[in-house]
């Protein structure tokens, strides 16, 4: 059974700090959490590698995978299906671990979007990393989050850009609620039926 994971998050070093950082050795087995994560090993040995790699990752026209560095602020919106997702991965959660000894702060959260239920958060802050799996409530929370409605979003309005979709009025009034096709969640459309890209954040299971 196909399945897709959303990854969310970002991570800020201080910007005196990022040269430093991005050269600095990783050391994989210092997060000895990374195994509970699955997917494939780390080859990369620095930040900066870890970075290019993920760059670099190709994905299906409607996912999204951006991985992104400016001004010390590491920021992280993608969308996968199971493949992309193990390949990157422990990539990603590495990359956010490694900046915690250069006065980083900040969270990536992996969780499972359509076909799977998971959750996983790795915390940096205080030079310390935290890496736990989600519980029941805390899933729930998590389609609660600015960061999660927003991707959200932008996963409804790529779909909906690839079938020529238009999106759907601003004014609620003239909209209702439906179950988008690709994705099993609900969305608003216009009232003629025309599926759109506004997210309400529920999902039917």
């Amino acid at each position: 059974m196909a399945w897709d994971v959303v990854m969310f998050g970002a991570v800020c070093i201080p910007e005196r700090n990022v040269e430093e950082w991005l050269a600095s050795d990783v050391a994989r087995e210092a997060f000895p959490w990374l195994d509970e994560l699955g997917g494939d090993d780390v080859h990369h040995d620095t930040p900066e590698a870890l970075l290019t790699f993920l760059k670099d990752v190709t994905v299906a026209p409607h996912e999204l995978f951006d991985v992104t560095l400016v001004d010390g602020k590491v920021t992280v919106h993608c969308y996968v299906s199971e493949d992309p997702y193990r390949e990157t991965s422990q990539a990603l959660a590495l990359l956010f671990a490694s900046a915690a000894d250069f006065g980083a702060v900040g969270e990536l959260v992996i969780y499972g979007y359509q076909g799977i239920r998971f959750g996983e958060r790795l915390t940096v802050k205080a030079g310390r990393t935290a890496w736990s799996k989600l519980g029941h409530d805390e899933l729930a929370a998590v389609e609660q989050l600015r960061n999660f409605t927003e991707l959200n979003a932008r996963i409804h309005e790529r779909y909906d850009s690839l079938v020529g979709r238009p999106p759907a009025p601003m004014d609620p009034r003239k909209s209702r609620l439906v179950v988008h096709p690709f994705t099993g969640r609900r969305v608003r459309v216009a009232e003629d039926g025309i599926a759109s890209s506004a997210p309400v954040g529920d999902r039917f299971d």
